[in-house]
């Protein structure tokens, strides 16, 4: 085969080859043959072949060595061993070998002898190889492992156990008949026993023999037989003792070895032999202390002087235990040569070269090289001469090693040690010789002579490879060496500890082979380097023409070469060292590497600056990776804080290196970029991780490759081929707390000793006290007081050290970055998506960046659309819901991708950012025309639309900006619009006057103003009439003329107040101009004015400032300080014309004109607040009403004539209020009729809710409404009016009640103009104001005034009430601020709540609503009784007992209420008695004093004594903590150190002056020095200490009480803490606000307790989503209006007084009809079977059953309703298949969430608890109760038996068997009651109340079936039954009867049968 195509096949089969695996086993000595399995040998490129033919393969974690890949003859291919063996002169065929060995000799030892096989044999198997694996190999994923075919797992530990175990060894090679024991170097490869134990087993060892090794392989014998055979030798401990004091001679024995006495002559047996050995040799060049059967740099020390030579050699016996020691001088500035020799059977040595192994440390070898270059050739080759000699005079046989010390400078060698095995290094001699020296041992081992070897031959250059004629070794030369080669060991040691070991896992080893570097592992990926392995793990060739060539491409691989894993390696550092000029020039020798070390003058050297931004992106990127895995482990456990979601992209790292910190915030600017800041400095990072794991971070414009680890000491990093350790900063002078919570006390004084491991402090965690100890020993400072609160990490004390060696100082760095800023390019699309998944980027530039980088006005529409549909998206999910429960359902949704919860959950979070960016990104849409020339298209305006359609305040801004441009985009085009307009006024059927009164003109009012400048005369005429008519709607206009005056459009008019006597009307004027160019405004006011005064006739001025003046302008611009400088320059002309304001209008084009007005009582300076409305706009809505009080702010409205204030009271006073004023006028006639006036009131909301949304608005501000109704109310009066308005608002409070409560509306206020006469009979306009107000505190009171102009400025000067005996009563009232009760309901709405008179409002509104509903399902006449409503309140008396009363709302002085409230309901048509208590949160907060407390309980008790409903309304903050503020401001502090007050206080004290001035008994005291200490502090009123405690006591058991007599019902709103959270539990009967949270610790303070952010809301605590389903609370509602009207239907289930029968109400569901819905085989629903549907009624009157408790325990359905009219309660059992969700604990991170199925028709402890409850209930109650009894059974598992089964089922019979009303027990169709469950419900329980029935299709028994089958009729009753009934085995029974019982075969033949 020719040679080419050789190589080409041979790397075929090394690519293709097979790979293995297996898994590893635990019995000890028995074989794992991997089985069929093509093994390969790793993938290789040969650095060693021609012509580059070897194609290029990833290096996997193992390689062949390629140095034998130059063929032999093609004719040797395709014989079997045998043939071989006898062709080239063997004698003997080895078939099967055990490598006795691991690691790197094992696994190059197979691939070269595989190698070797298949080159010659076409067979790579044709040698078979067993491995020894120890668990340590196994676990490590060892290579040659997988390349064995067989491998027997050993003992682990150290070598002993195993691979240096002669006994293991052979007994293994016995077990598995193996030929031939390969060892290795290193283990037993050098034990002379492994030979001769092999020898007499008939199993070939394959290296030399017994005796041959104990003399050469002992470094001792060694020495001596070289000194014999004058070769050189070094001074030694065997220089002396021989002939004449002279060196040692051999003297060999019989046996061919030295006789013992000769070789301990030459040993140091004991330290002080070792002593004496040294002082005759002498210290001046150093001495070595060596062990004989050491090497790889184990058992040798240098040591220079003897105390140190006393230490070595202990540590020398420790290292190689029982090895013989000899002393040997040092040989200084010698090179380590070595010559490669084999011997064969046949008395041949040949020298194949040899190595320069100089680069050591600690004479462990570094670097290899071949051919040595340094040492001469002649030299060199009388260095091999001798090698071969000694050798080949004893008959060596195999591999074997001849180590010199060469001196360069003299040219002189000495022997230093025969090496009787293969060494690591031997690659380096195949390299440049072509010799495959395993396969070589092989063929010597087979008695092959050593000229009949191909390679050898070849190497002698004869031409006949396979030829066999002799080669005279010692005198023949083989071919010169046109080659070099240098190797690197890859060790797993760590160059910055002095090449310590270590070891650990590999994840993973990236070398990439090259046509001129080879290398092998011994660990594939995912292995590791176990504590008993070598450290050596690889090995690396290089091979060049010529030294510098070798040298260039090691260099290369090893910059590319990554390790990744536990261990450190050398890499980076053996670059280093090839790369000095020493080693360039080969002039180094065996100390130049420890001289290095030693100096350390060779390091890796790298910026600082950017080896600590590295450190900082690789900290940074796992901080990401380990927080987002954190944030999902949190989720898998059901855990759905999201608290900790923000820490993924926004954190702080740290980075020490030299001694300086690195304070970096970083933030996450997209998933690949982050950004990092350092005092000023802004470094944005891309970072990508490769597949492998290696991090690529572009910054300061390159990019580096990363890799890091965090230790023990710091971060190891690697950083673009470089490791650096990064050590964690500790300074052992600070002693900080690893806890949270509160110091106790320190254990030792200021400034005392501690001791290292002494308790130094106390703090309290948990309400736990728990010792600190301290570190380090010295003197303790204290850092803190007692009481202070502390943090994870907090200092408590400083330490001065005893040893002050232990302190550096660490700097904090705060310099410039020696990094160039740079910032990351983003992809414009790439940036919006990025903010949209909530990173932090500047929003406003990435919208302009998205909108330049559109093409078109597609692409741009498509980016508007994507961004504004994925922003509804996420946040449609959380819209209107609580977060937690939005990310329970995503992580549910999501449970294989949690990474979508947190992607969805961080863009929530940042809604803040998200939402500036669609903010701006609907600004840039106004931009469409000028960049694209076309508008916006309607794929924009349906994703806006949608956008509009969020309801949540937090959207606010967007939703009114979305709602501004689909309004505007569904208003026709300006042209459009502007052209119809034109029409209608060049119409000669249009009346002028009529159409400025039109309601359809309102949104062409400001459109009239563009047609000023029509070409058309008539049109500008036109539409400078209707528009001054329609401005001024509400006066009466005598005379009006339009003209063109001096080329300006003019208009003169008179006006006068339509809603004043005739005969006080004041004539006033006005005069509208138009001049052309608005920046003439200043030249033209003049003539202006002077047109003006020529319509005036008489003294404009004589009735003052009446005129007004309007100017305005076709084109142009002009400036409000250019109008005021003009208006000022005529301000005597303008006051001799009687003006009283000038109004400026500006046109804006398409868009509506600017207006300004410019008042005369403001120096005709602009007024700001009349901006941009027309001249009588501000009249009309009474603006100057409310500046009186309020600081005005004016926000956006939608509707034309609407504007929106946001007032802020103009008062110091605390707490002031803010108001929201919606203030608009209508043209549209009937705001006093009922649809009228409520299609008015809800437009007036609509803007009111689109004012909550803005940001300004608070979620606490009132909320008063002001409509102004221009058009005249004909054929009524003003009397009329307001009775009318009366009846409106009660039905409009009904029916709006929900929303007017939600926006806070405390007034709603109607301006009506009715059409009258005056006294003269002259028609006039008489001004009504209607008015719903909550001010006075009744919710929404009606009342009517009519008001009483001025006739000059028409502000009304009097308001009127209209009503009985009223007339006279006229007020002068203007809008006051806000008052007592406007701040109460402020600081109610801000907990979440109403106000507590409010509630009363509530319940009359709900109460209407109630009947109404009721009503409507009446076929009747029935109607609504009057009076539905009163309230008295309870009030405490003289004598302190509680009196019905009346008092001012909001003048209580106790922070609790109580009223006995008399309703009329439908059931109760002549009305019931309630008592309602309520906390008032505006007094206190509502906590619970003494007061509060003896309030409630006396109201609570006037419900028991008078059998009443009591139903408590709860909003507190639990109980009262007092304080005594008068001694807040008279107290002094005695510090304990003056100086320093952070260091604590000793007490608090009061001077003698102050402590006098007190009541007696109100302080105890102690004296002082300084006055008088404080102990304890009395006060001297009630209700600052345990007395409130005392009180919620009493309250508590007041409570309890009323439950058992009387009907008690709570309802949470706002929030209700500690002694209110009891109450209402209680209570029992709980309806709980959506924001309504019973707590008994706020979140604020667990977390503070916790020491991080566990808990985001109240609601976590004690919302619905906790109290629903753990059972406390039976209904969930949204808004107190609800609550209220929960409340009500609750109590109509009730009996007036707990001794009457429960109230009948009329129905219009007949009681005897048939219940239709029934129930079917199959689960079902069983609340259908009570409520019916649509289409099929069920069990209850239609529409009156009501589910409680729905949450818990959902097994059992309970609710009620109304049978026949009559309430009951209802016991219904769910049939279907429920979950019990059991929540994670935030606080607990290792809580999971538990699912708990429970199957239908089975009790489980809950709804067994359930039941019970509920029956309990319904006996308070006074109801009936039906129970559908459907149950198999209580549920009997241990969970559910732990879980107090049996309690809670037993309670269900205390229940009923205390039940005092009927109790009716129904089996439903198909229904069952088997068991226990029987037992709980059966009739004999309570046979005076209990009825049982049951549908035919029902059952019931003990068990179920199969039950009773098991244990009642068990398989031998079932063959009983079996043989009975069946007829073929009635027959077969027969026959068996019928049969001989002889015939023994036939009858089992029929029992077979049976």
């Amino acid at each position: 085969m020719a040679r080419n195509s050789y190589t080409v096949a041979a790397t075929a089969l090394v690519a293709l080859a097979g790979v293995s695996s297996f898994a590893p086993q635990h019995s000890h000595f028995t074989p794992k043959t991997i089985e069929s399995q093509r093994v390969g040998f790793g993938s290789v490129k040969s650095a060693f072949l021609q012509n580059n033919q070897v194609a290029t393969v990833a290096q996997t974690a193992s390689a062949l060595s390629a140095a034998t890949l130059d063929p032999p003859a093609a004719s040797a291919t395709s014989q079997t061993v045998e043939d071989y063996v006898q062709a080239r002169g063997g004698n003997r065929v080895i078939r099967k070998v055990l490598i006795a060995n691991n690691g790197m000799a094992a696994t190059k030892s197979i691939l070269s002898m595989r190698q070797w096989a298949y080159m010659e044999f076409g067979d790579e198997r044709a040698i078979q190889f067993v491995a020894m694996a120890t668990p340590e190999d196994l676990k490590a994923n060892a290579e040659f492992i997988r390349l064995a075919d067989t491998f027997v797992e050993v003992p682990g530990g150290k070598n002993l156990n195993n691979y240096a175990n002669v006994e293991v060894i052979t007994k293994i090679a016995k077990e598995q008949g193996v030929d031939a024991v390969w060892p290795g170097w290193g283990h037993a490869s050098e034990n002379p026993k492994l030979p001769n134990t092999l020898n007499s087993m008939g199993i070939k060892f394959i290296g030399p023999t017994g005796p041959v090794m104990s003399v050469l392989g002992d470094k001792i014998a060694a020495n001596i037989l070289a000194q014999t055979a004058k070769v050189p030798s070094i001074p030694w401990s065997g220089s002396f003792g021989g002939p004449d004091d002279g060196p040692l001679q051999a003297n060999l024995n019989e046996e061919g070895t030295i006789p013992e006495e000769i070789f301990e002559l030459g040993t140091a047996r004991t330290v002080d032999e070792a002593v004496e050995a040294a002082a005759r040799i002498g210290y001046e060049n150093g001495i070595m202390i060596k062990a004989s059967e050491g090497g790889g740099g184990k058992g040798i020390r240098f040591v220079d002087n003897e105390d140190d030579l006393r230490n070595a050699y202990v540590q020398v016996t420790n290292e190689v235990i029982g090895s013989p020691i000899f002393i040997m001088q040092l040989c200084k500035n010698a090179r380590h040569i070595e010559v490669q020799i084999v011997g064969d059977q046949h008395g041949n040595a040949v020298a194949l070269n040899g190595r320069d192994c100089s680069t050591q440390r600690r004479f462990q070898k570094i670097f290899e090289e071949g051919p040595p270059s340094i040492v001469p050739k002649e030299t060199f080759h009388e260095m091999e001469l001798a090698a071969q000699r000694l050798t080949q005079n004893i008959g060596y046989q195999g591999a074997g090693t001849v180590e010199y010390l060469y001196n360069a400078d003299t040219n002189e060698y000495y022997f230093l040690e025969l090496n009787p095995r293969l060494q690591v290094e031997h690659p380096v001699t195949e390299g440049i010789t072509g010799a495959n020296l395993p396969a070589t041992q092989l063929q010597v081992a087979m008695g092959i002579p050593l000229y009949n070897i191909p390679e050898i031959r070849k190497l002698y250059g004869r031409p006949e490879a396979y030829g066999t004629d002799p080669i005279d070794f010692l005198e023949e030369r083989y071919l010169d060496i046109d080659s070099h080669v240098i190797a690197a060991r890859i060790t797993a040691e760590n160059p910055d500890e002095g090449f310590k070991p270590t070891s650990g896992s590999i994840e993973r080893i990236k070398f990439q082979s090259t046509p001129n570097v080879w290398g092998y592992f011994s660990v594939g990926a995912n292995g590791g380097i176990h504590e008993f392995a070598d450290s050596q793990f690889g090995h690396l060739f290089a091979k060049g023409p010529n030294r510098e060539s070798a040298r260039k491409a090691l260099v290369l691989a090893l910059k590319e070469m990554e390790v990744r894993g536990d261990i450190r390696n050398s890499v980076e550092y053996l670059v280093k060292l090839l790369e000095t000029e020493d080693f360039k020039k080969n002039t180094i020798d065996t100390s130049w590497l420890d001289g290095i070390i030693k100096e350390k003058s060779v390091y890796v050297d790298m910026p600082s600056h950017t080896l600590v931004v590295g450190a900082a992106v690789f900290k940074a990127f796992e901080h990401v990776k380990s927080a987002t895995e954190e944030v999902k482990e949190a989720f898998r456990k059901g855990q759905v804080s999201t608290g900790d979601i923000p820490g993924i992209n926004s954190f702080e790292v740290e980075v020490a290196y030299m001694d300086t910190k690195y304070l970096f915030h970083v933030e996450r600017i997209s998933p690949e970029v982050y950004r990092f800041t350092l005092d000023g400095n802004v470094i944005d990072v891309e970072v990508t991780e490769t597949a492998e794991g290696a991090l690529l971070a572009d910054f300061g414009g390159e990019t580096h490759r990363i890799f890091g680890m965090d230790e023990p000491l710091g971060l190891r990093l690697s950083m673009d081929g470089n490791t650096i350790l990064m050590p964690t900063i500790f300074d052992p002078s600070e002693l900080r707390t690893d806890v949270t919570g509160k110091v106790v006390r320190y254990l030792q004084d200021n400034g005392a000793s501690v001791e290292a491991g002494q308790p130094y402090i106390e703090v309290e965690a948990m309400k736990m006290i728990i010792p600190i100890k301290a570190s380090e020993s010295g003197k303790i400072t204290h850092s803190l007081s007692p009481g202070s609160v502390i943090n994870a990490g907090d200092l408590l004390a400083s330490l001065e050290l005893k040893d002050p060696s232990k302190v550096k100082k660490i700097e904090t760095f705060d310099g410039s970055l020696e990094i160039a800023e740079s910032a990351v390019e983003m992809d414009a699309v790439k940036a919006v998506s990025n903010v949209l998944s909530g990173y932090k980027l500047d929003a406003e530039a990435v919208a302009q960046q998205a909108m330049d980088s559109a093409t078109d006005s597609t692409a741009a529409a498509e980016l508007a659309v994507s961004a504004f549909d994925e922003f509804y998206r996420v946040e449609s999910m959380y819209d209107g819901q609580i977060a937690d429960d939005v990310t329970r359902s995503l992580t549910k949704d999501n449970a294989e991708t949690l990474d979508v919860v947190i992607s969805e959950s961080q863009a929530h979070r940042s809604l803040s950012t998200r939402s500036s960016l669609v903010l701006a990104m609907i600004r840039q849409l106004d931009t469409f025309v000028d960049r694209f020339g076309s508008g916006v298209p309607d794929s924009v305006i349906e994703a806006l639309d949608k956008l509009s359609t969020l309801k949540g305040k937090d959207y606010g801004e967007i939703i009114l900006a979305a709602e501004e441009k689909v309004r505007t985009a569904k208003i026709p085009s300006f042209d459009v619009r502007r052209a119809d307009l034109r029409a209608k006024l060049l119409d000669p059927e249009t009346d002028f006057v009529e159409l400025s009164q039109s309601s359809t003109l309102s949104a062409g009012v400001d459109l009239l103003t563009n047609l000023f400048g029509d070409e058309d005369e008539k049109v500008r005429e036109a539409a400078m009439e209707v528009y001054t008519r329609r401005v001024y709607r509400t006066y009466e206009i005598p005379k009006l003329e339009v003209e063109d005056i001096d080329g300006r459009l003019s208009c003169s008019f008179e006006f006068q107040f339509a809603d004043v006597p005739s005969a006080d009307r004041v004539t006033r004027n006005g005069f509208f101009s138009v001049v052309k160019d608005a920046g003439n405004f200043a030249s033209e006011l003049p003539d202006v004015l002077n047109a003006m005064a020529s319509k005036i006739s008489g003294d404009a001025s004589a009735n003052g400032p009446i005129n007004v003046l309007q100017v305005g302008a076709l084109t142009g611009e002009a400036s409000v300080e250019e109008i005021e400088a003009a208006l000022d320059a005529n301000k005597d002309a303008l006051s001799m014309l009687g003006m009283r304001t000038v109004s400026v209008l500006i046109p804006q084009g398409s868009k509506d004109p600017s207006y300004y007005s410019f008042p005369q009582c403001d120096g005709f300076k602009e007024d700001p607040l009349r901006r941009g409305m027309r001249p009588t706009f501000h009249h009309l809505l009474e603006l100057n009403r409310l500046t009186d009080n309020y600081d005005l702010e004016r926000i956006a409205a939608v509707g034309r004539n609407v504007q929106i204030y946001v007032g802020s009271e103009k008062t110091a006073r605390r707490n002031a209020g803010q108001v929201v004023f919606v203030r608009g006028i209508t043209h549209t006639p009937g705001l006093t009729t009922l649809s009228g006036a409520r299609r008015t009131l809800l437009q007036g909301l609509d803007e009111l809710e689109r004012a909550q949304s803005n940001a300004k608005v608070n979620l606490q501000s009132s909320s008063r409404i002001y409509l102004h109704s221009l058009p005249e109310v004909e054929g009524s009066s003003a009397e009329e009016v307001a009775a009318e308005f009366d009846v409106v608002i009660d039905k409009l409070k009904s029916r709006l009640a929900q929303r007017l409560l939600k926006l806070n509306v405390d007034e709603i206020e109607a301006k009506v103009r009715v059409k009258s006469t005056d006294e003269n009979g002259n028609p006039m306009v008489v001004p009504v104001r209607l008015i719903a107000s909550s001010m006075e505190g009744e919710w929404l009171k009606t009342a009517a005034y009519v008001e009483r102009p001025d006739p000059v400025t028409g502000v009304t000067r009097e308001f009127c009430i209209i009503g009985d005996d009223k007339d006279a009563v006229c007020v002068l009232d203007p809008y006051d601020g806000a008052n007592i009760l406007q701040t109460k309901r402020a600081i109610a709405r801000r907990v979440g709540s109403t106000y507590a008179y409010d509630f009363l409002g509530l319940l009359e509104v709900g109460l209407i609503q109630e009947w109404d509903t009721y009503l409507s399902g009446l076929s009747g006449d029935a109607t609504t009784p009057a009076n539905l409503f009163e309230a008295q309140e309870l009030l405490e008396g003289d004598d302190g007992e509680l009196v019905l009363g009346k008092r001012e709302i909001g003048t209580n002085k106790v922070g609790m209420v109580a009223w006995v409230v008399t309703m009329k309901t439908p059931e109760y048509p002549e009305g019931r008695e309630v008592v309602f208590i309520a906390n008032d949160v505006t007094v206190q907060s509502g906590s619970f004093g003494v007061p509060e407390d003896e309030l409630f309980y006396k109201a609570s008790k006037y419900a028991r004594e008078n059998k009443l409903p009591r139903v408590y309304i709860a909003c507190n903050s639990g109980a009262r903590i007092g304080l005594v503020d008068d001694l807040k401001p008279k107290f002094e502090i005695k510090f304990v150190d003056e100086a320093s007050p952070s260091k604590g206080f000793e007490y608090l004290y009061l001077t003698d002056e102050v402590y006098k001035s007190l009541p007696e008994g109100s302080v105890n005291v102690e004296k002082v020095p300084e006055g008088w200490a404080i102990k304890d502090i009395i006060g001297t009123s009630e209700g600052i200490g345990v007395e409130n405690l005392q009180g919620s006591g009493k309250i508590a058991g007041e409570t309890s009480r009323a439950y058992d007599e009387i009907f008690t019902l709570s309802y949470v709103t706002g929030r209700s803490v500690g002694i209110g959270a009891y109450l209402v539990r209680l209570g029992q009967r709980i309806i709980q606000m959506k924001q309504g949270p019973m707590l008994l610790t706020g979140y604020g303070a667990l977390n503070k307790l916790l020491g991080r952010e566990v808990y985001t809301s109240q609601d976590q605590l004690g919302g619905p989503q906790v109290m629903y389903p753990n059972g406390c609370t039976h209904e969930v509602v949204d808004d107190d209006q609800q609550g209220v009207q929960s409340i009500i239907q609750w109590l109509s289930f009730v009996p007036k007084t707990t001794d009457a029968l429960p109230a009948v109400r009329e129905s219009s569901d007949p009681v005897n009809r048939e219940v239709e819905w029934k129930p079917t085989p199959t689960p079902y629903d069983p609340r259908l079977m009570l409520s019916g549907t649509d289409d099929a009624a069920g069990f209850f009157d239609k529409g009156s059953f009501k589910e409680y408790l729905e949450g818990w325990g959902k097994s059992v359905v309970i609710g009620r309703g109304r049978l026949g009219g009559i309430p009951m309660g209802a016991i219904s059992v769910e049939t279907r298949l429920v979950e019990r969700v059991v929540p994670a604990d935030p606080a607990d991170p290792n809580s999971r969430e538990a699912i708990l199925p429970q199957a239908g028709q089975v009790l489980f402890p809950d709804s067994s608890y359930k039941t019970a409850q509920a029956l309990k209930d319904f006996n308070n109650e006074g109801l009936p109760v039906m129970i559908f009894a459907n149950w198999r059974g209580f549920s009997g598992g241990s969970r559910d038996m732990s879980g107090e089964i049996l309690k809670f089922g037993s309670m269900i019979v205390d229940a009923l068997r205390e039940y005092e009303h009927p109790i009716y027990i129904y089996f439903p169709p198909y229904g069952e009651l088997r068991g226990g469950s029987w037992v709980v419900v059966d009739p004999t329980i309570n046979e005076e109340k209990m009825t049982m029935f049951s549908d035919p299709e029902a059952r019931g028994g003990i068990l179920e079936p199969a039950g009773i089958v098991e244990i009642k009729f068990r398989l031998a009753d079932q063959l009983k039954a079996m043989h009975r009934i069946d007829p073929q085995l009635q027959m077969l029974d027969a026959e068996l009867e019928a049969t001989d019982d002889t015939d023994a075969s036939a009858k089992d033949a029929i029992k077979d049968q049976i």
